[in-house]
């Protein structure tokens, strides 16, 4: 077997390589790419011209080059900056490339933000991470934090499947809408300790954001790293009701982001959640893309933010891992974000808040949930600083 960046884990006949460093996010990408002999399966919802974006690019093009089957798709709305010749070396290569719906209409409203890399059916990789050089520490403090796993045995020829119906259902960029729902709804996960969950655009909550509302009603503890939250009010009730529960539950949220209604999203929940004794806190370092949360012994990594537009409307894949040891890592992780994150206390948001901010922090998750969490890129709501 290929050797991976990360710490590795063996569940249930599969090897995980758990890829968190910058370095080793973008060394993972590249090596899955240059190993492959056979096929490539790549989508991203972001796909960047620059350093990173020339570098991958490049290993794929040099992979159709040499007789690998190569297929990309990008999303039309993530990748909006990136122009169709840019991919130009691709499919002079061979490899086949094109957009997951258009920039305007569908795309628009309903975006599939996921990520993945599958290399000779045998290595899947998915996690939070774009293909843009602020994803792999080349941004200075502007780089995220992020995560992904590599995941290797059988399950990976079932994420096969579901990347060659997203394929069909997107051939040529006219994306079947019918088809994707009945895709979505569909989907079986497995039943063994390593499962794909899938979310989109369904009648209401997503089979993802199901099987989470599920899985909180029966959580002991639960630690929660999210880049964007701004539940349901169904599923914000239950992330309550485990901290009421339990103590050592915590929330890592984002200090800092390019997305100022984002954490103002967030702050318009603290309130609430205090009540309730969670145990809230903001990672001060860099700005924070990652998505993870661990509930037991259970572990779920992949694309998904805890906000409305991932649980009810955008495609997204979380990969859920049950095993304890991998849950006590994760843990250990989480343990380390929030040495480096300042704690929200009642006494900080006193500090804080006046009631513009919270008058603000409501517009905010407003906007974030019902209208679109890329206005808050053009809008200055002033709500990040800390002091």
């Amino acid at each position: 077997m290929a050797e991976f960046p990360g710490n590795r884990f063996e569940v249930g006949g599969h090897s995980l390589h758990l890829v968190h460093d910058p370095a080793d996010r973008l060394g993972a990408l590249l090596r899955l790419i240059e190993s492959a002999r056979r096929s490539i399966r790549m989508f991203s919802y972001m796909f960047c011209a620059d350093q990173s974006g020339d570098e991958v690019l490049a290993a794929l093009s040099a992979a159709a080059g040499r007789g690998v089957r190569v297929q990309l798709i990008i999303d039309s709305f993530g990748s909006g900056d990136t122009t169709h010749a840019y991919f130009d070396p691709l499919v002079a290569a061979g490899g086949h490339y094109h957009c997951f719906g258009s920039r305007w209409g569908l795309g628009y409203l309903v975006r599939n933000h996921q990520k993945i890399l599958i290399a000779d059916e045998e290595h899947a990789l998915v996690g939070g991470f774009n293909i843009s050089d602020h994803y792999f520490d080349r941004m200075g403090d502007e780089s995220w934090e992020d995560l992904g796993v590599i995941v290797s045995g059988p399950e990976v020829s079932h994420l096969v499947q579901y990347y060659d119906a997203l394929d069909r259902i997107s051939e040529g960029g006219r994306v079947k809408f019918r088809a994707m729902r009945r895709l979505i709804r569909d989907w079986k996960p497995g039943d063994g300790p390593v499962q794909w969950l899938l979310g989109g655009p369904t009648n209401r909550i997503s089979p993802l954001g199901l099987v989470l509302k599920r899985a909180l009603e029966t959580a002991k503890r639960i630690d929660i790293v999210a880049a964007y939250f701004s539940p349901s009010q169904t599923i914000l009730r239950r992330i309550a009701r485990v901290t009421r529960r339990d103590k050592g539950s915590r929330l890592i949220m984002a200090g800092k982001t390019d997305n100022g209604a984002t954490i103002g999203a967030a702050r318009s929940l603290y309130r609430y959640l205090l009540r309730r004794k969670a145990r809230i806190y903001e990672f001060q370092p860099r700005p924070l893309h990652m998505k993870l949360l661990v509930m037991d012994d259970y572990v779920y990594i992949g694309s998904a933010n805890l906000d409305v537009r991932s649980l009810f409307i955008n495609m997204e894949i979380m990969v859920r891992v049950h095993d304890e040891a991998f849950a006590n890592h994760m843990k250990a992780l989480i343990d380390r974000l929030a040495e480096q994150s300042i704690e929200q206390t009642r006494e900080v948001l006193r500090e804080r808040d006046n009631w513009w901010t919270r008058f603000k922090s409501g517009v905010a998750y407003f906007l974030v949930n019902s209208v679109d969490y890329s206005l808050g890129r053009r809008i200055k709501f002033g709500l990040i600083k800390n002091d």
